[in-house]
């Protein structure tokens, strides 16, 4: 493709979204987790994301556990890496599993 232009004609669209960027480009995803974990103010951010994976990844029968470790290390003031930039709001309520 030349000047964005592919083959019939059909214009290509570069996607710059976070999301395709860093979430579904798995190099993308690897550089800012990286980012994430380099800086002291953002790698508790990194970490949340790390466990949300892992809990998108755990049998049914263990996310209510799952769900409230994190809710406890992520969510709670006071907890292990509190991420102080999510509202309370953001977090399930106890016997809820995070979405």
């Amino acid at each position: 493709a030349q000047n964005g232009v592919g083959r019939g004609g059909a214009h290509l669209e570069e996607d710059t979204s976070f999301r395709w960027q860093c979430v579904e480009q798995p190099i993308g995803k690897l550089l800012f987790r990286r980012f994430l974990e380099g800086r002291p103010g953002l790698a508790a951010a990194g970490a949340l994301w790390a466990e949300l994976e892992a809990y998108e990844r755990c049998e049914e029968g263990e996310r209510a556990g799952a769900a409230a470790a994190i809710r406890s290390r992520f969510f709670t003031p006071g907890g292990a890496q509190h991420c102080p930039f999510l509202s309370a709001d953001a977090a399930p309520p106890a016997g809820e599993a995070p979405p």
